[in-house]
């Protein structure tokens, strides 16, 4: 089978799980901020991580792909993740969400400017279905009255939140080349904690975002989801990054959306409109397009 075909599909399990998580995050989201949850899944993560290396080595690495596994986990995980939460409360998660499909589309010039990645025709014409259809998605899904509180600072919170990411995501394909990427992971998620430790100290928010492992029956759920989203989003998305060209990565990583609606209708009992199926077969057809034509 075709090393990128193969890839690809790493990319969408990762997004599947991504798809997954969000939705068993939902279900404990009124119990916990936000902010507690990040902490909470970089610390239960870097210890889910930890523990594999207890049955597979470490590896040498040079201090120059450390340096950027590590600047990615600051940017993307601490400085990415906060102002995407920041924006949740101004703009509601109908907007925030929809602005998240700016990723991908940011991800792949970014990779053409700076890791001189020259995606095919076929390449940018699935990118650009893909994305169109995730946004199609969002909006099929997400009710027209939303909580808006600040749009005008959400807006910029949120943009803000887009280039960290995507300079994380670039950072991330760059350390990861000749790192096993199980250990990149590790590396990434503890600089991110590292990150969000400082900036909760600064804030004096610190205490309130580790109040939720004292609840040992929350942390049990909470523990579950960590799992399922450092081995399935965080870890299978580098090895996807590893490679895959960024703007594909970054693109077949973006389609968690699609896989929300099936897992949601199970898990949550909502129902799919037809809007939201047309959305998916655009995104779908991005997809094959990436896959075979990339």
């Amino acid at each position: 089978m075709d090393s990128q075909l193969v890839f690809g599909l790493v990319a969408l399990a990762s997004a599947a799980s991504w798809a997954l998580g969000t939705v068993l995050w939902r279900k404990i989201g009124e119990e916990i901020s936000p902010f507690s949850m990040n902490l909470c899944k970089g610390v239960i993560g870097s210890l889910y991580l930890a523990a594999a290396f207890l049955v597979i080595r470490l590896e040498p690495m040079s201090t120059h792909d450390f340096l950027y596994l590590g600047i990615s986990g600051l940017l993307g995980i601490t400085l990415g993740d906060t102002f995407f939460f920041l924006s949740l409360m101004h703009l509601g998660p109908s907007l925030s969400s929809l602005m998240g499909t700016l990723i991908p589309v940011s991800v792949a010039f970014a990779a053409v400017i700076f890791l001189g990645e020259r995606p095919s025709f076929a390449a940018w014409a699935g990118i650009c279905l893909t994305v169109g259809g995730v946004a199609w998605v969002v909006r099929a899904r997400q009710p027209r009255q939303g909580l808006v509180r600040s749009k005008s600072r959400g807006v910029v919170l949120r943009l803000l939140s887009v280039l960290f990411m995507t300079a994380g995501i670039i950072c991330a394909k760059i350390g990861v080349q000749s790192v096993p990427s199980v250990q990149a992971t590790l590396i990434r998620m503890l600089w991110g904690v590292a990150g969000l430790l400082c900036w909760g100290c600064l804030t004096r928010q610190l205490r309130g975002w580790v109040a939720p492992l004292g609840d040992l029956q929350l942390l049990r759920k909470i523990a579950l989801i960590v799992f399922i989203v450092v081995f399935g989003g965080f870890w299978l998305s580098l090895l996807s990054l590893k490679y895959l060209d960024a703007s594909l990565a970054g693109a077949l990583g973006s389609t968690a959306p699609l896989f929300i609606l099936p897992i949601a209708a199970i898990l949550l009992g909502e129902k799919i409109s037809l809007k939201a199926g047309l959305a998916t077969a655009v995104a779908v057809g991005g997809v094959a397009l990436m896959l075979v034509g990339g």
